[in-house]
C-alpha cells in the first residue's frame, strides 16, 4: 500500500501500532480552507504567487491613488469652471485624459494579474485534489463511506474554481474598500466642516450622512430581499431536480426504447419543467422589487449628498469644486460601506464551494487513515516477494465496520487453479481485499509484488485511445509488436478486432459485457503475470467460453497462480481446490472506533459562519 505523505496530512502523524486512527476533529472553516490550500504560498514555487499578490498589491492602491487624484480634480475643474476660467478648464481635460489612462491601464493590469492567479491557483489546487483522491483506490474507497462528498467531479471541476476565484476577488475588493473607506472619510470628514443643529455645533456631518445612508440601505435590502432567498432556493431546487431528470433519461436510454417509453419520459420531463415556473414567478417578483430600490439608491447616491451641501454652496461656505469634491466623496465612503451587501451572495457562494471541497479532502483522509492502519485491528498487507498468495485469519468488514468474513484462511501455491464462491458480498469484498483495495477488516494477508500479480474484476479498465493502448494497459502500447497483440486476442477469442488495434474509440461502450471480459484474458496472456486473482471475470460468459478462457491461462501459463473468486459459469472440476464462503451472521461489529464514525458522520453538522446564512436570508441573491 502507498505510504501516506506527510506533507498532505501534515496534521495526522503516524499511529501507534495496533491502534485506529481517529481522524475526525472539530472543523473550524478557515484553519481547514488554508490547510487545504496554504502551501500554494508557502511551498516551493511559492515565490510566483506571493509576486502576483505583491503586483495585485501595487495595482489596488495605484487605482485608489487614481480614484483620490480623480476626486481632487473634480474640486479643481469645477473650481475653474465657477471662476470661468478657460485656461484652467483646459487644463484640466489634459489631467483628466492622464487620469482615464492611467485607470485603463491599472484595470487592465488588475484583471490580467487576477486572470493569472486563477489559473495559476486553480490548477495547484485541482492536482492537488486530485493527487490525493486518485491514489491508491482512495477514490473507490471514499465513496464507500456516508458523508457530504458526493459527485466529487463536479467538487473538482466547479467548486474548487469558484473556491479559487471566489476568495482571490473577494480578499482584493475588501482590501481596496477599506483603502477607500480610509481614504475618503478623511477628505469627506475635511469638506464637511461644521453644521449646527438645534444650535449645536456637528462636525463631519456628510461622513455621518454616508453611515446612515449605508445602514438604511442594508436594512431596506435585508426586508426587500427575505422572500427573495426562498424563491432562489426553490428555484434552483427544482432546477437541480430537471437537470436529473434529463440525466436519468439519458442514462436509460436503452429501457426506455425498448418499452416505448418515450411518451412517459416527455410528459415526466415536461412536468419536472413546469415545476420550475412558480418559483421562477416568486424569484421575478422579488428581484423585480430588489432591483427598483437599488435602481434608486445607487441614483440618489449621486444626488444626495449635493442636495445636502447646496445649502452651504448658496451661503457661500462652498465652493463649487467642494460641493462636487464632496459629492464623489460621498459615493465612494457609501460604496465602500456597502462592500458587505454587495458582496454576500458571492461570499455564501465561496463559502459553499470551499465546504464542498473540504468535504471531499475529509473524505479521502479519512480512507487514507483508516488503509494506513496496522496492528491486530488492521489488515496488515506483506507484500514481500513470496511463493505463494494468501489470508491467515482475515476476519473483513463492511466500510461501516460490521462485519461479512471472519477467521477466513486460505493459501495458493504456483501453478494451482482455486475456485472461491458461496455468498455473492462475502466474495466480493475478498477479491477487493487480495486486489489491496479494501482497507476494512484484520488478519494478514500475503501478496506478491505489483509487478508479479494481475487481479481484474468483472469489467476492465479500458483507457481512452486505441483498441492497442487498451489492450496493452498498464503497460505503454508500444510495448508489444502487433503480432503478439493479434495472437492474444486470437487465443481469447476475439479475432475480429485484430483490424481494429489502431482504431481510437470509447471501448467500454462499443465493445459487449463478454468481449470486454475476453479481453481481460487476452491482456493476461500477453503479460503472463505469476499470480492472478479473478473477481466474477467471466460471468459475462456462456459456460463453455468461461470454461476455455480458463483452460487458455492453464495451457498458456501454467505455473501461474490463479484464485477465481464469485461466479462461474463453468464446471467447478476444473480447479485444483474449491472453497464456499458464507457471510458473518448478526451484524457484529468489527471496528468499534469505525462503526461510531461512521454514525457520526451522518449526523448534521453545523455549517461554519452562520451569520452569512443568517444574512444572505435577508438580502438574496
Amino acid at each position: 500500500m502507498t505510504c501516506i505523505d506527510d506533507a498532505e496530512y501534515p496534521e495526522a502523524p503516524a499511529p501507534p501500532r495496533g491502534q485506529n486512527v481517529e481522524p475526525g476533529r472539530k472543523p473550524t472553516f478557515f484553519r481547514d480552507f488554508v490547510r487545504l490550500t496554504g502551501h500554494y504560498w508557502t511551498g516551493a514555487g511559492g515565490w510566483k504567487p506571493r509576486a502576483l499578490i505583491a503586483a495585485l498589491v501595487g495595482v489596488v492602491i495605484g487605482q485608489v491613488l487614481l480614484a483620490l487624484r480623480l476626486n481632487l480634480w473634480s474640486a479643481d475643474l469645477f473650481n475653474a469652471l465657477e471662476r470661468r476660467s478657460t485656461d484652467g478648464a483646459m487644463a484640466q481635460i489634459g489631467i483628466f485624459t492622464l487620469i482615464v489612462l492611467g485607470t485603463m491601464v491599472a484595470n487592465t493590469a488588475h484583471l490580467g494579474i487576477r486572470r493569472k492567479l486563477y489559473l495559476d491557483w486553480r490548477r495547484w489546487l485541482t492536482a492537488r485534489v486530485i493527487g490525493n483522491w486518485m491514489d491508491n483506490a482512495r477514490h473507490y474507497q471514499a465513496a464507500l463511506i456516508p458523508g457530504d462528498h458526493a459527485n466529487p467531479d463536479g467538487r473538482i471541476a466547479e467548486d474548487i474554481r469558484i473556491a479559487v476565484e471566489a476568495a482571490i476577488d473577494l480578499a482584493s475588493s475588501l482590501f481596496s474598500c477599506v483603502l477607500l473607506l480610509g481614504t475618503f472619510v478623511g477628505i469627506l470628514w475635511s469638506l464637511s466642516g461644521w453644521v449646527h443643529f438645534a444650535g449645536v455645533p456637528i462636525p463631519g456631518h456628510l461622513v455621518m450622512l454616508a453611515f446612515l445612508y449605508a445602514g438604511t440601505g442594508a436594512v431596506v435590502a435585508f426586508v426587500l430581499g427575505r422572500p427573495l432567498v426562498h424563491a432562489t432556493d426553490s428555484r434552483q431546487t427544482k432546477e437541480a431536480d430537471f437537470r436529473f431528470s434529463l440525466v436519468r433519461a439519458h442514462g436509460r436510454a436503452e429501457p426506455i426504447a425498448v418499452a416505448r417509453g418515450e411518451a412517459f419520459e416527455r410528459a415526466r420531463l415536461g412536468g419536472h419543467f413546469e415545476d420550475i415556473a412558480p418559483s421562477w414567478r416568486a424569484q421575478s417578483t422579488g428581484l423585480g422589487r430588489l432591483v427598483a430600490f437599488s435602481s434608486g439608491y445607487g441614483t440618489l447616491a449621486a444626488v444626495f449628498p449635493i442636495l445636502v451641501g447646496t445649502p452651504r454652496f448658496l451661503s457661500g461656505a462652498f465652493s463649487l469644486g467642494g460641493l462636487m469634491q464632496s459629492a464623489q466623496a460621498f459615493q465612494q465612503v457609501t460604496s465602500a460601506l456597502s462592500w458587505p451587501v454587495d458582496n454576500l451572495p458571492r461570499l455564501a457562494e465561496w463559502r459553499a464551494s470551499v465546504e464542498r471541497v473540504l468535504a471531499l479532502e475529509e473524505a479521502v483522509r479519512i480512507v487514507a487513515l483508516e488503509a494506513a492502519r496496522s496492528g491486530d485491528t488492521a489488515i496488515n498487507l506483506d507484500r514481500t516477494a513470496a511463493s505463494s498468495l494468501g489470508v491467515q485469519d482475515l476476519w473483513v468488514a463492511a466500510p461501516d465496520g460490521t462485519a461479512i468474513l471472519s477467521a477466513l484462511t486460505l493459501h495458493v501455491a504456483p501453478g494451482e487453479l482455486v475456485l472461491v464462491d458461496g455468498d455473492p458480498e462475502a466474495a466480493s469484498v475478498l477479491f477487493r481485499v487480495l486486489a489491496g483495495i479494501w482497507p476494512w477488516g484484520r488478519g494478514h494477508v500475503t501478496l506478491p509484488d505489483d509487478a508479479e500479480m494481475i487481479a481484474v474484476g468483472r469489467s476492465p479498465f479500458l483507457p481512452e485511445g486505441s483498441l492497442r493502448r487498451a489492450l496493452a494497459f498498464p503497460g505503454e502500447s508500444d510495448m508489444h509488436p502487433d503480432t503478439a497483440l493479434a495472437d492474444a486476442l486470437a487465443w481469447a477469442g476475439l479475432p475480429h478486432l485484430v483490424q481494429r488495434l489502431y482504431e481510437v474509440s470509447d471501448w467500454e461502450r462499443v465493445l459487449t459485457g463478454a468481449e470486454m471480459q475476453r479481453l481481460s484474458f487476452a491482456r493476461l496472456v500477453l503479460f503472463r503475470p505469476s499470480w492472478i486473482i479473478l473477481g466474477n471475470s467471466t460471468d459475462a460468459l456462456d459456460p463453455v467460453s468461461a470454461e476455455t478462457m480458463l483452460r487458455l491461462l492453464v495451457d498458456m501459463l501454467p505455473q501461474a497462480g490463479v484464485v477465481v473468486i464469485g461466479h462461474h459459469p463453468g464446471s467447478a472440476e476444473t480447479f485444483n481446490r474449491r472453497m464456499t464462503l458464507e457471510r458473518a451472521s448478526g451484524g457484529e461489529v468489527l471496528l468499534t472506533e469505525i462503526y461510531a464514525r461512521r454514525h457520526a458522520a451522518v449526523a448534521p453538522r453545523p455549517r461554519p459562519l452562520r451569520v452569512v446564512d443568517w444574512l444572505r436570508r435577508g438580502f438574496g441573491h
